[in-house]
């Protein structure tokens, strides 16, 4: 009976959580102050771990389940047994997808300097530009969201929750494709492209945390996607101008 109280308090929690998300959001893309901006990195990072890592660490807690942290959850395993081997679980396929990463972003902030020379047309592929540091000092402040974000969500949308809807009664297929949906829904302040870029990112992770399994190569990877998109490419676009900081 715990597990389905959880899961309710929980998707509250997350409902309140997307809410004030939307309008903190747009204040935060209004601030000009790049030192209120270095705050606010901090504070959004401090955030992520009280909404995410907290609460899943305590229900965990409740629930007897802190070993899930490391050892992998036998409810999930019907589950793994019906995926197709995608070589997910060879370390090689991680250093493929960090070799893609850093790529991609070498290329997309080289594109981004070119497209800057001349006006841009069209939607931006998802609303993040408040989060792009401008300076380099901002570069240093966005690194514990980043560490927090790529943790905290990980451990809630790859563990927690799959492990609250499966103890509700659900299965590890509902389990893993509502939690998915529910990671993308919660980026709907970056708009309906970023909750579609962002769910796919989600089933991406969580074929690693099924395919490997456990919670570090989805962990790594996350981390790595937002190193590359708001660190390595704000940083190769700052080194071709002046330091302002």
């Amino acid at each position: 009976m715990l597990a389905p109280l959880l899961l309710i308090a929980t998707l509250a929690l997350l409902v309140w959580a997307q809410r004030n998300d939307r309008r903190n959001y747009r204040r935060f893309g209004k601030v000009k102050d790049s030192a209120r901006r270095q705050r606010l990195f901090l504070r959004m990072a401090g955030k992520n771990c009280a909404l995410y890592l907290l609460p899943s660490l305590v229900g965990l807690a409740l629930l007897g389940r802190v070993d899930a942290l490391w050892t992998f959850p036998t409810e999930f395993a019907p589950l793994v047994e019906q995926l197709p081997d995608l070589g997910t679980g060879n370390p090689a396929f991680l250093g493929m997808a960090t070799g893609a990463l850093i790529v991609g972003a070498l290329i997309g902030a080289l594109l981004r300097m070119l497209l800057l020379r001349r006006p841009l047309r069209g939607a931006p592929i998802a609303d993040i530009a408040p989060l792009i540091p401008r300076n380099h000092a901002e570069l240093r402040h966005i690194l514990p969201l980043i560490a927090s974000a790529g943790i905290s969500e990980e451990v809630a949308f790859r563990l927690y929750l799959p492990l609250l809807i499966t103890g509700s009664g659900g299965s590890a297929a509902l389990a893993f494709t509502a939690s998915t949906l529910i990671f993308g829904l919660l980026h709907r302040y970056q708009g309906w492209v970023g909750v579609v870029q962002t769910s796919l990112l989600g089933a991406i992770f969580a074929l690693l945390y099924l395919g490997w399994p456990g919670l570090t190569a989805p962990i790594l990877v996350h981390l790595l996607v937002n190193t590359a998109t708001l660190v390595l490419r704000p940083a190769i676009e700052l080194s071709f101008r002046p330091r302002t900081d």
